[in-house]
């Protein structure tokens, strides 16, 4: 049996990160309304520019996903013998 070409583990760390980063980013245009209504202008400006990075992040983090993914399936099957 061979060994796969990504490990493993970073797909599952890519594949996690996928899920939670879109709840990181509600809940930071949450509280970045809550502040904005609450008055503090400045806070909600600040936290929607962190929601926007975040948002960027989770954007690299499907094209990292995608481009693994891909690439793990560049490698032939494990048995030689089975049909493509």
């Amino acid at each position: 049996m061979q060994q796969p070409l990504i490990p493993h583990r970073i797909v599952i760390g890519l594949v996690v990160t996928a899920i939670f980063l879109p709840i990181t980013i509600c809940v930071v245009i949450g509280v970045a309304a809550l502040l904005k209504g609450m008055g503090d202008i400045s806070g909600g400006v600040a936290l929607l520019r962190v929601a926007l990075g975040i948002g960027i992040l989770w954007a690299i983090d499907l094209i990292c996903l995608v481009l693994v993914l891909a690439i793990g399936t560049l490698r032939g099957p494990d048995d030689p013998d089975a049909p493509e």
